[in-house]
């Protein structure tokens, strides 16, 4: 309160005090400048009553008297608790309006975002909703450049000067939203355009180079003044500040602005680029499921003409090689040297060994892998039914699961054959006998024992070393970079191969 501007100030001089705060002090004396401010206006007397709304400042009232006027207390407090009343007052309403604005921004994005994702792909889905797009931050235009295309709704710039807005935005903003009420002032070259695009939220997506632009004409206004704000100081020849004497009334028009985007459409707009961004993912996620189940339902028909083929194959070669065993056992029976005889009725042997390992390799659970284990378990017990119930009983196996190659498991299965068939050609003179087949894993290397309690490997015998069974382990054994050795059993002989289980 200043009563009379005509007061004298008084200066205090405060004992034993080096700094006294008098922000608070009702008395304190104004500023001389405010004082010739209020003379050259012919004011007498004046008050200032603050509305604070929030701990900041949100106006001012300002009350003028032509002569000296003296404000009692109980008036001051009455104005100051009126003046908090009034920045109540304008709190409730303001959070009133914000409430209603959030309300219908969420109502706009439930509306939209459903309707977006369930079109599919972003860039068509938002093309179709483009007025709602527009209306839903309160936009006079919008646009969507997609990959360098243009498509714009309501009252939009041009196409290039689009196309400019939105890369100059995505460098200016970061890759992030970009928003301007006043965009001739960061863009000089758009104060050509400001009557369509003063304003400008650049919405950039994070996926797809796709951006989406809401555009706000420009609003002209007209301020009123009490006196020219523009005008130049005026300093006294002592340089004093002094208030302007002229408070004729001064408009101005302002121009190259719009509305100012609120805070929660602002806030809609990153809702929104996040639901969008999550919808991309999604609907990308969604496409390369869908090729991925595409790609397996082909291996899976492809597997399974694999399958027919194989199986075919299979029936051709066991026709084959059952066709051949039979010309062998013919020609066995016919011949009359005992030494081809069995020589004939050896050769079958071994092609039957070779049907029944092509067997195993084509059967339906067969892969680009097998168990050794189990694969040489099913090759004994297929070829203990081959050669009868004694010979059956007396065989043991001791085999540890062994992973490798189908490749590498089907030349050892011929070895083991070849093995097992020498120990019952030679081990006992032809009468049954104990045969145990043991396979170890050491890393990754593989140790694969045939044993018999037989008479023993002796230098007489045909058998070993010399023969064709002989031979072929030895080139199976090279192409598996493994070796073979026969060791005492005491009694019997056994038989060593160590190989790697993998190339």
């Amino acid at each position: 309160c200043i009563p009379d501007v005509d007061y004298v100030p008084a200066p205090i001089r405060p004992e034993g005090f080096e700094t006294l705060d008098l922000s608070d002090v009702a008395l304190r004396s104004v500023s001389p400048i405010h004082v010739r401010y209020l003379k050259n206006m012919g004011v007498a007397a004046s008050a200032s009553i603050s509305i604070v709304k929030d701990g900041v400042l949100w106006g001012m009232i300002a009350c003028h008297h032509y002569s000296p006027r003296r404000l009692s207390p109980d008036l001051r407090a009455a104005a100051a608790a009126l003046a908090g009343a009034l920045a109540r007052q304008i709190r409730a309403r303001e959070e009133a309006e914000l409430y209603r604005e959030r309300l219908r921004l969420r109502a706009a994005e439930d509306s939209l975002l459903p309707r977006i994702i369930g079109l599919g792909d972003l860039a068509p889905a938002i093309r179709r909703l483009m007025p709602e797009m527009m209306a839903m931050l309160g936009a006079t235009g919008f646009a969507i450049v997609d990959q360098g295309r243009v498509q714009a709704h309501g009252t939009c710039p041009p196409d290039l000067a689009i196309l400019d807005i939105a890369g100059w935005a995505a460098i200016r903003g970061g890759g992030e939203l970009f928003v301007t009420h006043e965009l001739p002032s960061v863009m000089p070259d758009a104060a050509a355009i400001v009557s369509t695009a003063a304003g400008v939220l650049a919405l950039p997506l994070v996926d797809g180079g796709v951006t989406l632009l809401w555009f706000r004409a420009e609003q002209v206004e007209e301020v009123e003044w009490a006196g020219n704000p523009h005008k130049s100081v005026a300093l006294t020849p002592e340089a004093t500040l002094n208030p302007r004497t002229s408070f004729e009334s001064w408009r101005e028009t302002v121009r190259g602005r719009a509305r100012r985007w609120t805070m929660e459409e602002v806030e809609a707009a990153h809702r929104l680029r996040r639901a969008l961004h999550d919808a991309a993912q999604n609907h990308r996620l969604r496409g390369l499921n869908t090729a991925l189940q595409r790609t397996l339902d082909d291996k899976e028909a492809l597997l399974l003409q694999k399958d027919v083929l194989m199986k075919e194959v299979d029936h051709r070669v066991q026709n084959s090689l059952q066709l051949v065993s039979s010309f062998l056992s013919l020609q066995a029976k016919a011949a009359d040297d005992p030494r081809v005889r069995e020589q004939l009725t050896e050769a079958q042997a071994r092609l039957s060994a070779v049907a029944l390992v092509h067997r195993r390799l084509y059967r339906d659970d067969q892969i680009q892998t097998v168990d050794l284990a189990r694969y040489l378990e099913e090759l004994v017990g297929d070829m203990k039914q081959s050669m009868g119930h004694d010979w059956a009983t007396l065989m043991r196996l001791d085999l540890a699961p062994v992973l490798m190659p189908t490749d590498r498991a089907i030349n050892l299965g011929l070895v083991t054959t070849e093995l097992i068939i020498n120990a019952t050609k030679y081990a006992y003179d032809g009468a049954p006998g104990p045969v145990t087949i043991t396979l170890e894993q050491y890393g990754n290397r593989l140790r694969l024992v045939v044993a018999d309690q037989g008479r023993g490997r002796g230098d007489e015998e045909p058998g070993h070393g010399r023969g064709f069974g002989s031979r072929m382990m030895a080139a199976m054994m090279q192409r598996l970079s493994g070796s073979i050795e026969y060791d005492d059993n005491q009694p019997g002989l056994r038989a060593i191969v160590i190989a790697p289980i993998a190339d």
